[in-house]
């Protein structure tokens, strides 16, 4: 995560470009619906510069990017440093967790989800957003890796049934999936509207995720 705290800027600058924006507030309007099932305080592993964090009430941030959350707590962002695997957090603390963007960079994925059940209240949500292996905008991130782009060298994308079997293995069921950015890479980045479905071909998905007690 150090190319996060070095690069904190330049990552940042992305989601105001003209192919970043599009993109960032098409998996906004696709997470929003989820968010709003959940109950306050929220909690964002990986919460990186605070890009998703400030478009939703109650989130407290973590991170292990000093350099990210200095900007996210310009924000406004409630930032704590610190890593998703052991969470500084009591025992259901928290009514919601959300993890963005965050899956592929994580070395212990499933740990981290079973850290977000831990510190969930009974009943509460946890929304994963992520972006398919199997997907066009998959396969360009994929690519980026390989040519050593310094943000995806280290990254790990996977298929939506992996993410099925590690969503098990941690004590989560499946209880909504939206999908959005049908759109290919390389062509004029839009805001897209989402679906209330999962869409093998599109580039972000979205789950709400409740802990099985």
């Amino acid at each position: 995560m150090d190319v996060f705290s070095k690069l904190a800027k330049r990552y940042d600058a992305w989601y105001d470009s003209e192919t970043g924006r599009p993109l960032y507030e098409s998996e906004i309007l696709c997470l929003r619906p989820l968010v709003a099932e959940l109950q306050e305080p929220l909690l964002e592993i990986g919460t990186g510069t605070g890009r998703f964090a400030t478009r939703f009430s109650g989130v407290v941030g973590i991170d292990p990017a000093l350099g990210a959350l200095k900007i996210a707590s310009m924000r406004g962002i409630s930032p704590v440093l610190g890593v998703g695997e052991t969470l500084p957090f009591s025992d259901e603390s928290f009514g919601g967790v959300l993890i963005i963007m965050t899956l592929c960079f994580i070395e212990k994925p499933i740990e981290v989800l079973r850290e977000s059940w831990r510190v969930l209240c009974p009943g509460g949500g946890l929304i994963l957003g992520t972006v398919p292996k199997n997907s066009d905008l998959g396969a360009l991130y994929l690519l980026k890796k390989r040519e050593g782009d310094p943000f995806f060298e280290k990254a790990q994308f996977y298929t939506f049934e992996e993410i099925e079997r590690m969503i098990k293995k941690a004590g989560f069921k499946i209880e909504k999936i939206r999908s959005t950015l049908l759109q290919r890479p390389g062509e004029k980045s839009i805001v897209e509207k989402s679906s209330n479905a999962y869409k093998k071909t599109a580039g972000f998905i979205c789950l709400l995720l409740r802990r099985i007690d």
